[in-house]
């Protein structure tokens, strides 16, 4: 193959690849994960895609104006990859969602645990496995010090 010719070929590739990449930001110029804060609304929307979850909440603040909170979760590979779905989470639910919040003090925070009103919990993948390996740990010990 001519070099002209490889260079026709390669460069359209290329410009494909780069538009399917999209830009992803790191956790700590964003999120403060120093201070965890929670709050209580009604989620309007949740979307399970990549490269990160969202979802949309309606929560009343402190002076009783209606603000729209977006919540940052993983992606929905990950998230899936611990039996996520995208019906985990329902337009509807009155959700308490726990989290790390923006540096700058908008509506915003990065997931770590959401308490729905029935009492249930929904944590993230990584929270949701270090629990089931704690658990089999608890069980080995029992076991292995049993007659």
């Amino acid at each position: 193959m001519s070099w002209p010719r490889a260079v026709a070929v390669a460069l359209p590739m290329l410009l494909l690849a780069a538009a399917e990449a999209r830009p992803h930001h790191a956790f700590s110029p964003v999120y403060d994960d120093k201070r965890v804060i929670s709050v209580t609304g009604v989620v309007t929307e949740f979307r399970f895609v990549n490269p990160h979850a969202m979802m949309f909440m309606d929560v009343t603040n402190d002076t009783g104006k209606l603000v729209q909170w977006t919540v940052e979760f993983a992606g929905r590979l990950n998230l899936s990859e611990f039996g996520w779905t995208a019906d985990s989470i329902e337009a509807g639910e009155r959700v308490t969602v726990t989290g790390n919040p923006t540096h700058t003090g908008s509506a915003r925070m990065f997931f770590r645990k959401i308490l729905r009103a029935d009492g249930t919990e929904l944590l993230p993948g990584n929270a949701q496995r270090l629990d089931t390996i704690e658990e089999q740990r608890r069980r080995r010990r029992q076991n292995s010090q049993q007659p």
